[in-house]
């Protein structure tokens, strides 16, 4: 803490819409939303000291992904910090542009995040490429093969009944209905029924939709210098950990705070989640508004525990009794989740989190709007839950 030198605080965004062309390539992706969010907040290019940009690994066939991204965007011969690491890689992004703000070094830094769909998937190949290359790779687990082995044993484990989750599903469709950027938003709005069903449809209808090519983008700046920007800044805090990546270590792991959980609690989350709020100087108690990574409702659930929403094992009341609504204390997943917003992988899955709390924050969330939140938390994360990014972003002036 005491390497801090000045808050951070984030200014502007910008998120690429649903449907992007197929032909387009990841120079024209990351650049339109490099220079729309300079552009909301009147930002030169010239002034951005530094870029940290996350990408998905298989859609750059270049070598040298720094110096590339950096003649894509025209910010040469600024620095840029090229990160490849999940699905919640731009929060990775987003911590190193941070540190460049916080330790004094930069003014202002633009953190971002492309993925750009393909024709290959190698999360269910069975391969060197997968995510599992040694243990479970041997036992032929592939992404799904691993979610719905911990699904399994969250809803034994905690008794959480199909209606939780049928629950979960249907408000982040509800939520995605009057969000524009969501994948959801102009298609029929589901039946609760059909969300809560105990059918092979039922169970897909209760996880992510895939968004396909996006990227995104936060402007962050050092806090005595916001002023320029905005007149609605808010500060910004990140922070996050590492866990085992293969499913026998969820269990007895010898790290003090891994080894008293298993595979039916986020315990890297955890980890992340203290460690942020306490860069933040908050507590649980004074968020009122959250967004989670939710590839399925289960790991939903799972993240408002590990968050510190709702006490481990009590996801499924929180739901039942209305917590995601915006009548309640601290409605959940106001962007529409994964499940209705889309999955984004590198591209979006932690910034559109931060980008969702900033909206929130500004009043600027229309139909979806929550009662004045003044804390927003977000969380998302990579390759089976072994990276757990957290997000704080708080009012400021």
């Amino acid at each position: 803490m005491g390497k801090i030198h000045r808050r951070v605080m984030l200014v502007g965004g910008a998120i690429t819409p649903p449907g992007l062309p197929m032909d387009w390539t990841w120079r024209q992706m990351a650049a339109e939303v490099f220079w729309k969010a300079l552009n909301e907040v009147g930002i030169p290019v010239k002034d951005v000291d530094l870029v940290a940009c996350n990408y998905n690994d298989r859609a750059i066939a270049d070598s040298s992904p720094g110096p590339q991204i950096a003649d894509a965007l025209g910010i040469i011969p600024k620095p840029v910090v090229p990160i490849a690491n999940a699905c919640a890689g731009n929060g990775i992004a987003s911590y190193v542009a941070w540190n460049a703000i916080a330790s004094g070094r930069c003014d202002i830094v633009v953190s971002m995040g492309f993925a750009r769909a393909d024709n290959y998937d190698a999360m269910e190949a069975m391969n060197s490429q997968g995510n599992y290359v040694d243990f479970d790779y041997l036992l032929g687990l592939t992404h799904i093969n691993y979610g719905t082995m911990r699904a399994a044993y969250y809803r034994q484990k905690y008794q959480v009944p199909l209606e939780a989750a049928g629950q979960w599903a249907y408000q982040c469709h509800w939520y995605a209905r009057r969000n524009p950027l969501a994948v959801e938003y102009s298609k029929p709005m589901p039946l609760l029924e059909e969300l809560c069903a105990d059918t092979p449809e039922g169970e897909r209808n209760r996880q992510a939709t895939n968004r396909g090519g996006v990227a995104s983008a936060l402007v962050l700046v050092g806090e005595d210098i916001a002023h320029r920007f905005t007149d609605k800044p808010v500060y910004f805090d990140v922070a996050y950990a590492f866990s085992p990546p293969y499913i026998g270590n969820f269990f007895h792991y010898p790290v003090d705070a891994l080894k008293e959980y298993d595979l039916g609690e986020l315990s890297g989350l955890m980890v992340a989640a203290k460690e942020a709020y306490a860069i933040a100087g908050i507590h649980p108690e004074d968020i009122n508004i959250v967004q989670v990574h939710d590839l399925t409702a289960y790991e939903g659930m799972m993240a408002l525990e590990a968050l510190g929403i709702c006490p481990l094992g009590h996801g499924k009341d929180y739901v039942l009794s209305g917590g995601m609504t915006l009548e309640s204390r601290c409605p959940v997943n106001t962007y529409g989740g994964g499940i209705a917003f889309g999955h984004g992988s590198a591209g979006s899955d932690f910034q559109i989190g931060v980008l969702e709390n900033f909206w929130q924050i500004t009043g600027q969330a229309g139909e979806r709007q929550a009662n004045e939140p003044r804390v927003g938390v977000n969380s998302s994360y990579g390759t089976h839950h072994s990276l757990d990014v957290v997000g704080v972003v708080q009012k400021g002036w």
